[in-house]
């Protein structure tokens, strides 16, 4: 029997879909379908008209998390380094179970969407396991009280906890959400999640505030944001706005 394409990609204009394609095994993450996901975000950075790259799951559930059987833990972390440090936006459209490696996928998306009665959680504890690799990920997403929390204990969650967490997106329209992202200007939008990627704030506050006067100077000067400028003062859309 043919083994499944792991990841089906599919382009909708200024929309990457990008589904996990193993519905057999739950979309658990495999070697093939972890590499097939660093190599098409790497590509979309090749691609200036794309606004959103979405990650979803077909069948049933969205990610059950890693493959026990086929997975490296250094794959998984170029993985969710790669989604982190794009600089197109990102966003995690999830239903069903999203569970361990699965976790560590959408937390480093900048953006979560959840169906109704989707189920979350970081099993790995009741195998002997410990969600290391997606760690760092998850402390961006999560406080610390609440990761010992769940960590140590392996309890599974539904919606709305993810809701009270901060976990999800406060709208659970994934349209409206793409659209809401479309509205923004497109290099401001990768100028921001570098920003967000660097150590800016780690830095003297002197280094610290000559870098960020330098960069919103450089921005000023920008062909998208004198557009920006020309259509808020002219009452119109911004031309990035379709």
């Amino acid at each position: 029997m043919a083994q499944p394409i792991p990841l089906i990609v599919d382009r909708k204009g200024s929309v990457l879909n990008l589904s996990l394609n193993n519905p057999e095994k739950r979309n658990a993450l495999n070697t093939e379908m972890m590499g097939a996901l660093v190599a098409t975000i790497e590509e979309a950075k090749n691609y200036n008209q794309l606004r959103v790259i979405v990650i979803q799951g077909k069948g049933d559930v969205f990610c059950s998390g890693a493959d026990l059987n086929s997975w490296e833990p250094k794959q998984l972390q170029q993985l969710l380094k790669v989604i982190s440090e794009c600089l197109i936006p990102t966003v995690a459209h999830v239903h069903g179970v999203c569970l361990g490696g699965g976790m560590g996928l959408i937390s480093a998306c900048d953006f979560i969407v959840a169906e109704k009665e989707t189920t979350f959680g970081f099993p790995e504890i009741q195998i002997g396991m410990i969600p290391a690799i997606i760690y760092p990920y998850i402390s961006s997403k999560l406080n610390s009280s609440t990761i010992r929390e769940l960590f140590i204990t392996g309890e599974r969650f539904g919606n709305q906890r993810a809701m009270d967490l901060g976990l999800l997106h406060h709208n659970s329209n994934i349209q409206s959400l793409i659209s809401l992202i479309k509205k923004g200007g497109p290099l401001a939008q990768k100028q921001v999640k570098a920003m967000l990627s660097s150590e800016v704030l780690s830095k003297p506050m002197e280094e610290r505030d000559m870098q960020l006067a330098n960069l919103i100077t450089k921005i000023k000067e920008s062909e998208e944001c004198k557009e920006g400028i020309n259509s808020f003062l002219e009452k119109r859309n911004p031309g990035w706005v379709k």
